[in-house]
């Protein structure tokens, strides 16, 4: 008798959390997929003005590393390096009024008002990566 008890119990509530992971999801999906989607569209504008691709040679599209998350905000490229980029120093923001607020080696990190930009080395590919993000992490709340 216990056992049937028991069963029901863990029945009843897998079946429970299916169907809040199925409304929560589903929810996900028609409210706030526009407006990650907007969030995405003015991340890659940001970062298409800040590295136009007349000043650097861009490897591909801009891509975002975390595309299946409520709080992907950030986008990224990959720079080649050329005659004028040879060394990380170089790779700095073109258009906008950009702060350098940590510097390292192999990691230089820019930031203004709206965003910030991280640039690393890409070993696999010989050159630069280069992240985008929002500066205030507090408008996830905002979506």
């Amino acid at each position: 008798m216990k056992f049937k008890t028991i069963y029901s119990v863990v029945w009843y509530t897998f079946i429970g959390c299916f169907f809040v992971w199925l409304i929560c999801g589903l929810g996900y999906r028609f409210l706030f997929n526009d407006a990650v989607v907007q969030t995405r569209i003015e991340l890659t504008q940001a970062l298409n003005a800040a590295f136009p691709r007349e000043h650097y040679i861009i490897d591909g599209d801009v891509y975002d590393p975390n595309r299946r998350n409520l709080l992907s905000i950030g986008v990224s490229i990959s720079i080649k390096k050329d005659s004028l980029h040879k060394d990380i120093e170089s790779i700095k923001p073109i258009s906008g009024d950009w702060k350098l607020i940590e510097q390292t080696k192999s990691l230089y990190v820019y930031e203004n008002e709206s965003y910030r930009v991280y640039v690393t080395k890409n070993s696999e590919k010989d050159g630069y990566l280069v992240l985008l993000v929002r500066n205030n992490w507090l408008e996830i709340l905002h979506l």
